[in-house]
């Protein structure tokens, strides 16, 4: 006989196997948790090729905004020698006719 307040080896047994269960079951979440995280070495990888791209995608960047400089320096080049080109035929043409000269 036991006295009062006392687990009996039957409550003991079940309170063991309770807690082996839910550790059992803790345990396989803990394992699937774990098979399903990434590697450092492929995160480094990753992280890596990230950078890279960067670094690519920067250089594009920097080509395409010394490209969009050139063709606007062009664009101002060629409108500034139009510009330049009307005002010398106005000019010459002035002369012509202030001068009376026959071409």
């Amino acid at each position: 006989m036991t006295t009062t307040g006392e687990p009996t080896l039957y409550e003991l047994a079940r309170t063991l196997e309770r807690m082996d269960t839910e550790l059992n079951r803790r345990l396989a979440e803990v394992a699937q948790t774990i098979s399903q995280m990434v590697t450092r070495d492929l995160y480094e990888a990753h992280r890596a090729g990230l950078v890279e791209d960067i670094a690519q995608l920067r250089e594009e960047l920097k080509a395409e905004r010394d490209k969009k400089t050139a063709d606007r320096r062009m664009v101002v080049g060629a409108l500034l020698a139009a510009g330049l080109s009307l005002i010398v035929t106005i000019v010459g043409a002035a002369l012509v006719i202030a001068f009376k000269l026959n071409p």
